[in-house]
C-alpha cells in the first residue's frame, strides 16, 4: 500500500493541515524557567526515550542518524527502526522506517516554556491497521508518559 508523502520535519512546529490518511497526536506541558535547561538537556538525548521504556541508539540524536528503538510490550518485544529528519538545541524529531508498525513523524519540542510531544502517523501495513485502535491507545499513554517525564525532572531541578 503506498504511503501519502509528507514533508520531513513537519512536526517540528505545530500543524495548521494534518497530511492527508494522517492522524496527529500531540501532548504538552508547560515548562518553569529554572528547569528548561535540564529538561532541553533531556530531550535531546535518547535518554528521554529510555525513561519511557525504550532502548535506543548510544550516539546523541543527530540529522540523518539511523538507529533502532525497541520496547518490550506484554512480553514481546517490538523493534522500530527510525530515522532523525531534525536535531537541534530545542530537541530532535525522527520518521519510521520500513519494518516499523507505524508510518510517520514523532518530535519533541521544548521552545518558549513549552514541552511538546507531537506525531503524525498511520499503521504501516494491513495486520497494524486492524490493530490501530490498539496503537492509537499505546501513543496516547506513550505521549502521556513523556509529558510525566518531564514533568518530574522539571519538579527534580528546582
Amino acid at each position: 500500500m503506498p504511503f501519502p508523502p509528507y514533508e520531513r520535519g513537519i512536526t517540528r512546529h505545530p500543524l495548521e493541515r494534518v497530511p492527508r490518511g494522517m492522524r496527529l497526536s500531540e501532548r504538552s506541558v508547560t515548562v518553569a524557567p529554572e528547569a528548561q535547561g535540564a529538561v532541553a538537556a533531556l530531550i535531546r538525548s535518547w535518554e528521554f526515550k529510555r525513561r519511557a521504556g525504550f532502548s535506543g541508539p548510544e550516539t546523541a540524536p543527530a540529522a540523518g542518524l539511523e538507529g533502532m528503538l525497541t520496547k518490550r510490550v506484554f512480553g514481546i518485544t517490538f523493534t522500530e527502526p527510525i530515522r532523525v529528519v531534525w536535531a537541534d538545541e530545542h530537541g530532535f524529531g525522527y520518521e519510521t522506517r520500513p519494518g516499523h508498525p507505524i508510518y510517520g513523524e514523532e518530535s519533541f519540542v521544548l521552545e518558549n516554556g513549552m514541552f511538546t510531544a507531537r506525531s503524525i502517523s498511520r499503521p504501516s501495513t494491513l495486520i497494524w491497521r486492524l490493530l490501530s485502535p490498539a496503537l492509537r491507545f499505546m501513543q496516547r499513554t506513550t505521549h502521556a508518559r513523556y509529558t510525566r517525564i518531564v514533568g518530574a525532572e522539571a519538579r527534580r531541578v528546582r
